[in-house]
C-alpha cells in the first residue's frame, strides 16, 4: 500500500469503496497499520502547531504503538533455563511490544516471541503487576519470518 493512500485515508479523503479496501488491508498488515498511525500522529502535530496554548499531546515514542490482542508464545532465552509460555501481545511498534505474561520476567532477560508467523528476538525492559498477571515491555532487537 502506498504512503499517500494511507495519508489520504487518515485525512478522510478517500471514497467509501477505497476506504473499505484500505481497512481490509490494515486488518492483516502490521507495517501499514504502523505507517497509518505515524501519519495520524503527524496530522495531529500539524493541527497542534496552530494551538494557541502552544503545547502538544503527541506521543513521545519514536514509533506509535498499535493495540493488538494476539496470542503469542514466549520463550525465555537468557539468563534462565529456556522456558516457553503462552502470552498475549497487547500492543506493538517497530521498536517494542507490551506483553501480558503469566509470571514475572527479569528485566534484561532475552526472549523470543512467536506471533503472527514471526519470531521476534527482544530484551525485557520492565515487568509490572497487572491484576493476576504481569505486563512486560520488550525492546525488539530483530525480527525473522517463520519458515513454512
Amino acid at each position: 500500500m502506498q504512503a499517500d493512500e494511507l495519508e489520504r485515508y487518515a485525512l478522510g479523503q478517500l471514497a467509501e469503496d477505497a476506504s473499505a479496501a484500505v481497512e481490509s488491508h490494515l486488518a492483516t498488515c502490521v507495517d501499514c497499520g504502523i505507517q497509518l498511525e505515524e501519519s495520524r500522529r503527524a496530522i495531529g502535530e500539524w493541527n497542534d502547531a496552530g494551538n494557541e496554548r502552544g503545547y502538544s499531546l503527541a506521543e513521545k515514542r519514536r514509533s506509535p504503538r498499535l493495540e493488538t490482542d494476539d496470542s503469542a508464545v514466549l520463550t525465555i532465552i537468557e539468563p534462565e533455563r529456556p522456558t516457553r509460555v503462552r502470552v498475549r501481545a497487547l500492543d506493538a511498534s517497530r521498536e517494542g511490544m507490551k506483553l501480558n505474561v503469566p509470571g514475572r520476567l527479569l528485566p534484561g532477560s532475552f526472549v523470543q516471541v512467536y506471533v503472527r508467523e514471526l519470531f521476534i528476538l527482544a530484551e525485557v525492559r520492565y515487568c509490572v503487576p497487572a491484576g493476576e498477571a504481569f505486563h512486560a515491555g520488550v525492546l525488539i532487537h530483530d525480527v525473522f519470518p517463520a519458515c513454512g
